[in-house]
C-alpha cells in the first residue's frame, strides 16, 4: 500500500472507525456467555455490519494484485463447493434414497439443508497489508461465524418430485453491492460468495483470509400436514 493512501485522510478515518468498532465487539465478546444473551448478540451483529461496511470500503481504496489473485482461488473454491452441493441434493433426493427411509410414501417430503463450515478458531491468511488495515481479523471472523445463520441453502422434496433446477449456478456472475468492483469484471463471481459478502457480515477481506471452506449437509423426512 502507497504512503499516499495510508496517510490519507479518508483512511485514517476509515482505520480509526474500524478500531473503534471492533474494541467495542471484543469488550462484549469478554462477557461470559454473551453468545445466549439475545440483546448483546444483536449488539455485536449490529456493529459487524458496520465494520462490514467500513472494511469494504477500505478494501476499495487499495484493491492489490495479491488480494485478486485470492479471491478467484477462493471463488473457484466456493464454486466447486456450490455445484457439488446441487450434486448432492440430487443424490439424496434419488429414489433409491427415499425408498430407504422407514414408511415413506406420498405423503412425506424429504427436506435436506445445506451449511457452510467456515475454518475458524484463530487461524487466518496473512496478507501485507492487514496491519494499515488495522482489524483484528482473527477474533472478528470468530464473531462472526457466531452470529450468523451459515445456512446455504434448503430444499424439499417429495419422493416422486422433480428435483428443481440448478438456479444459482446458471453461469451468470452474482456481484452485487460490494462484489461490483472493476477488477472483479471478467471473474463469476458464485451464489456463495454473494451470500457471504451481500447479505451476510463477511467482508471482502474477510473471505480472503478464511483458510477454507467446506458445506456439510443434513437430512430429514417428515409428513406433509394436510391443513
Amino acid at each position: 500500500m502507497t504512503n499516499m493512501l495510508i496517510n490519507s485522510k479518508e483512511w485514517i478515518e476509515l482505520r480509526a472507525k474500524l478500531q473503534f468498532v471492533e474494541e467495542k465487539i471484543l469488550r462484549i465478546m469478554d462477557i461470559s456467555g454473551w453468545v445466549s444473551h439475545k440483546d448483546l448478540e444483536e449488539q455485536v451483529k449490529d456493529l459487524l455490519l458496520d465494520r462490514h461496511v467500513i472494511l469494504n470500503k477500505m478494501f476499495r481504496m487499495h484493491v492489490t494484485e495479491q488480494e485478486v489473485a485470492r479471491f478467484r482461488e477462493v471463488n473457484d473454491q466456493l464454486t466447486a463447493l456450490t455445484r457439488q452441493m446441487f450434486a448432492d441434493h440430487r443424490a439424496l433426493m434419488e429414489t433409491p434414497y427415499v425408498n430407504s427411509l422407514e414408511d415413506v410414501d406420498a405423503a412425506y417430503f424429504v427436506e435436506v439443508e445445506s451449511m457452510l463450515e467456515v475454518d475458524e478458531g484463530g487461524e487466518v491468511l496473512e496478507f501485507e497489508d492487514d496491519a494499515e488495515y488495522g482489524s483484528n481479523f482473527a477474533q472478528m471472523i470468530d464473531a462472526i461465524a457466531w452470529t450468523e445463520d451459515l445456512e446455504i441453502r434448503s430444499c424439499t422434496s417429495h419422493p416422486e418430485e422433480t428435483i428443481e433446477p440448478d438456479y444459482l449456478d446458471d453461469g451468470t456472475s452474482w456481484a452485487e453491492g460490494c462484489l461490483v468492483l472493476s477488477q472483479f469484471e471478467d471473474i463469476i463471481v458464485c451464489y456463495t460468495i454473494h451470500d457471504l459478502c451481500v447479505h451476510k457480515n463477511y467482508s471482502i477481506p474477510d473471505i480472503l483470509r478464511i483458510p477454507s471452506y467446506a458445506i456439510s449437509h443434513t437430512i430429514d423426512s417428515k409428513k406433509s400436514i394436510k391443513l
